[in-house]
């Protein structure tokens, strides 16, 4: 079944239901729904889940330095 082309609120919550329907695991099928969203979003809503979006990312790479000065620190210790 084709996916919403939307950037409303709706359209996710349909398009969740739509993969999680086609047999994709639910934290699968959310992934794939925000990023319908993000894709099709428009002016002020665009700029806001871009911005979130970012937000998210930057995040996760920090995490991943500290991760990785942790076993470097570790290593070093050996």
């Amino acid at each position: 079944m084709p996916l919403d082309r939307s950037g409303s609120k709706a359209a996710v919550g349909h398009n969740i239901k739509a993969e999680e329907s086609a047999g994709k695991p639910p934290r699968q099928a959310l992934a794939i729904a925000l990023n319908v969203q993000r894709d099709n979003a428009k002016g002020s809503r665009k700029a806001l889940l871009e911005a979130a979006y970012k937000k998210h990312m930057k995040s996760k790479e920090e995490e991943g330095e500290s991760k990785a000065e942790t076993k470097k620190a570790e290593m070093e210790e050996m």
